[in-house]
């Protein structure tokens, strides 16, 4: 199935800009219920709100949007990173 059109679609810059954030760390486009998955990263729940509520739902494009937080990895590929020595 394919559509042509010489204007680019919102979503395509609301994808272009939410990867350009720096709070971003991966971004790309899907199929099915979204169209758009982001992974972010901030300080705290605080920060999160503001961020979602701000500047990715101001986002042309944008229609709905829901988050689930991680609070702790507790697996993942890759060298794990040493815990810095604790302080006396």
């Amino acid at each position: 199935m394919g559509r042509s059109s010489r204007h680019r679609s919102p979503l395509a810059g609301a994808g272009e800009t939410l990867a350009s954030h720096p709070e971003t760390s991966f971004a790309v486009a899907t199929t099915g219920t979204t169209n758009l998955t982001a992974m972010v990263n901030c300080r705290d729940g605080r920060d999160l709100y503001r961020y979602l509520t701000g500047r990715v739902a101001g986002l042309p494009g944008v229609q709905s949007l829901e988050s689930a937080p991680v609070i702790r990895t507790v697996k993942r590929a890759g060298t794990p990173l040493r815990r810095p020595a604790a302080r006396p």
